[in-house]
């Protein structure tokens, strides 16, 4: 976990370069990579840093729910304003993730568990929902589809009860996996996931008047399948935490996410990828991280190269003067030290992939 000294005001600084043909050039407080070093290329550079204060104290000590009405959909009394734990930053170091994930559950005398399928079509809210009832955004969120590629997994833990969510990809047909070339996590992980599951919240997006009245078919498919699960769409008011049965937690209570911190971090430059470039440009997009290191003061040190097939969209997705990758890594940095409770430095290189 981030240390207490590194939940003050922090830098986020967004070293951008974009590697063609010609000179070379590096952005501020950015090393070079072995790999780099020594090529011929034209680099176009820029660097944003955004300072951030009291939003960043705040966080430290959020709560389950916190600011919504999604603590009663947990199950607590209307005099309770949130959850009473508050909710823990997920470690930037992968080794510590890793063995938090494996550590032995720190359970109390009578424990509780509860395991809750989202369901729904593509972009029916199932990340956002596991958002704002985890308290920290750790899922990537976009108006676009299949921004969720596989199964992800957040634990909510209180008192004696811990409910696991599983924020599972939009229910598709294999017609259309096959016809868009989408990969088999999308078709596969919300069915896995209801073999384990003891409860389904099936979302519906009733702001879409062709969908509002009704179940997509695979969701009636999938559930009937597993009939023997309870199942509730989220307008009831189901309490999730008054529904865990007595058994022994499957999570230390330190944990918020089953995801890796380059997971994390892929899946939130992934989201602003979709969220900011349009049609078919942010789906051709590869990510390949380069550097995942602690920095000199403890903030944490990224770099990822973008990989564009396309001379055209590499020109789109810099934006005039860089504006727009800049929007982009500094929007990624305040995300990413809300997750991990560390300062941040995100570099983005984009580069043509030939």
């Amino acid at each position: 976990m981030a240390a207490p000294g590194r939940r003050g005001a922090g830098l986020v600084r967004a070293a951008l370069r974009v590697w063609q043909p010609g000179l070379y050039a590096t952005g501020e407080r950015v090393t070079p990579l072995p790999s780099l070093v020594g090529c011929q290329r034209r680099c176009v550079s820029c660097v944003a840093g955004i300072t951030f204060s009291g939003p960043r104290l705040a966080s430290a000590s959020r709560q389950y729910g916190q600011g919504s009405a999604l603590d009663r959909f947990l199950g607590f009394p209307e005099s309770d304003n949130s959850l009473t734990s508050c909710v823990p930053a997920v470690s930037m170091h992968r080794d510590e993730q890793d063995l938090l994930l494996v550590h032995h559950p720190d359970m109390p005398e009578n424990p509780r568990v509860l395991r809750v399928v989202l369901l729904g079509a593509p972009n029916a809210g199932k990340s956002t929902l596991s958002n704002q009832l985890l308290g920290r955004k750790v899922f990537p969120v976009s108006k676009k589809v299949h921004t969720t590629r596989c199964q992800a997994l957040g634990v909510i833990t209180d008192k004696e009860a811990q409910v696991i969510l599983l924020d599972t990809p939009g229910i598709i047909s294999p017609v259309k996996q096959k016809r868009h070339h989408l990969e088999p996590s999308l078709l596969e992980d919300p069915w896995k996931s209801m073999e384990s599951a003891d409860l389904v919240v099936v979302l519906v997006d009733v702001s879409d008047k062709w969908t509002r009245n009704q179940l997509s078919p695979q969701v009636i498919r999938c559930l009937t399948q597993f009939s023997q699960v309870p199942s509730i769409l989220v307008m009831n008011k189901q309490y999730l935490l008054a529904q865990a049965q007595p058994g022994p937690w499957e999570f230390h209570s330190g944990v918020l996410t089953s995801q890796t911190p380059e997971e994390i971090c892929a899946n939130i430059i992934r989201e602003k990828l979709l969220e900011h470039l349009p049609q078919e440009v942010p789906y051709n997009v590869q990510q390949k991280t380069l550097v995942w290191e602690e920095g000199p003061s403890g903030e944490l040190v990224i770099q990822q190269k973008l990989l564009v097939p396309k001379e055209s969209h590499v020109r789109l997705l810099i934006g005039p003067k860089g504006h727009l990758i800049s929007r982009i890594a500094q929007e990624v940095g305040r995300d990413l030290m809300d997750i991990f409770l560390c300062d941040v430095q995100i570099h983005l290189c984009v580069k043509h992939l030939k």
